[in-house]
């Protein structure tokens, strides 16, 4: 190779430079598509739940996402479905239906060994559970702040390799000439 080694260093930044721009627009693009999906979510009713405990496992992991169907009528709920319910704390919880009473709804955790004290009005019912993704939760479980400021450096990194590129393209383009 009669590269000098300054030369080459060049090239392997350029290299360098290269794939993480192309890794983050794919990122980027990733990204978009998936907020895409959730407002097309939100407009159905359906709403990504964080999982925090670890009262559903194995079915559903702590730190999972569980998308809900918040437009799920009380007549569309069967025994053996995960609901999406409001305790009075105002905490949200994802159980398992266990039975029917005329009060509500006996709910239980599947990782739990008992169902769960009292009965679960109808007024309390937030939706039925849809699937689920596991660990993806622990993304969006630290406060706004954080992943605003992910998002904000995420988007500098970018830009920053996007003017490093078109440079780079700028310097190799008045070489040719």
């Amino acid at each position: 190779d009669s590269c000098s080694g300054s030369e080459r260093e060049k090239k392997v930044k350029t290299h360098i430079s290269e794939f993480c721009y192309k890794t983050g627009r794919i990122l980027f693009g990733v990204f978009l598509g998936l907020v895409l999906l959730q407002l097309i979510g939100y407009w159905a009713g359906i709403r990504p739940v964080a999982v925090v405990s670890g009262s559903m496992e194995p079915t559903i992991k702590t730190g999972s996402i569980c998308w809900v169907d918040f437009d799920t009528g009380k007549e569309a709920l069967q025994t053996g479905d995960i609901l999406a319910f409001q305790r009075s704390d105002g905490k949200m919880v994802l159980h398992r239906i266990a039975g029917f009473t005329e009060d509500g709804i006996i709910t239980k955790g599947d990782g739990n060994e008992h169902e769960d004290a009292g009965v679960t009005t109808y007024s309390q019912i937030r939706g039925k559970a849809l699937f689920s993704l596991p660990y993806i939760g622990w993304l969006f479980m630290g406060n706004s702040r954080q992943i605003v400021w992910s998002l904000l450096t995420g988007s500098l990194i970018l830009l920053v390799l996007k003017k490093d590129k078109n440079e780079n393209k700028n310097f190799n383009h008045s070489i040719r000439k």
